[in-house]
């Protein structure tokens, strides 16, 4: 991860993805690494209807933007990576979590009764479809109908993992492992027990876990 800056950077004001495309995918001639490089919440393709739909000004949602880490990342492309990225924010849809990850209290009707509205993350309002931005900024002017959610799920989740898992599938064929190194930014100050610290880089290890063995 590299530190978070806010930047006037571009912006984009789509219609719908319905005719835009969800995620850039990047692929080398030929791949000489095991390694798949990921950006997914440095999207800047805002849907028209979500910016009405918002109380907050444009500066405000972005504040959520991992702003320029797909810039940092495309050159890993000419080196024999893939890459992709998305290209909505992820204040519309964060696909760093479960499907149906939902906040019952942010919709106007039921969930179905597989989504998941009891894990730390929708507590926090930051669950597939976010509640809030930044300081607990609420996002929207009134609820959205649950509707809403399955649609982002179906056109803007569900084609980025696929194109995800395609991608690692193949790369685990040709070189017998696949590795994901999933990009993101961070505050440029850390508290820690210790104190504050200001660094350049942090290695995330999933919470100490062992990488799984096969992409599948």
């Amino acid at each position: 991860m590299v530190k978070r800056r806010i930047y006037l950077t571009f912006m984009e004001t789509i219609e719908s993805f319905e005719t835009a495309p969800p995620y850039d995918l990047l692929v080398p001639i030929t791949q000489t690494v095991p390694f798949v490089f990921g950006s997914p919440h440095s999207g800047t393709s805002y849907p028209r209807a979500f910016l009405e739909s918002s109380q907050l000004s444009t500066i405000d949602l972005r504040r959520s933007e991992d702003t320029y880490v797909d810039r940092l990342i495309t050159p890993a492309v000419q080196k024999g990576a893939p890459m992709i990225a998305a290209r909505f924010p992820r204040c519309y849809c964060d696909v760093n979590r479960e499907p149906y990850e939902l906040d019952p209290r942010m919709f106007s009707d039921a969930l179905p009764a597989f989504a998941n509205t009891a894990s730390l993350r929708v507590a926090g309002g930051l669950g597939t479809v976010p509640r809030v931005v930044g300081d607990r900024q609420p996002i929207y002017r009134r609820k959205l109908p649950s509707s809403e959610a399955m649609q982002r799920v179906e056109t803007l989740y569900k084609p980025y993992h696929s194109a995800l898992r395609r991608t690692l599938a193949k790369t685990h064929v040709r070189f017998g492992a696949s590795v994901l190194i999933d990009c993101h930014s961070m505050p440029s100050l850390i508290r820690t027990a210790s104190g504050t610290l200001s660094t350049d880089f942090v290695i995330g290890d999933r919470f100490g876990r062992r990488p799984r063995r096969s992409c599948r």
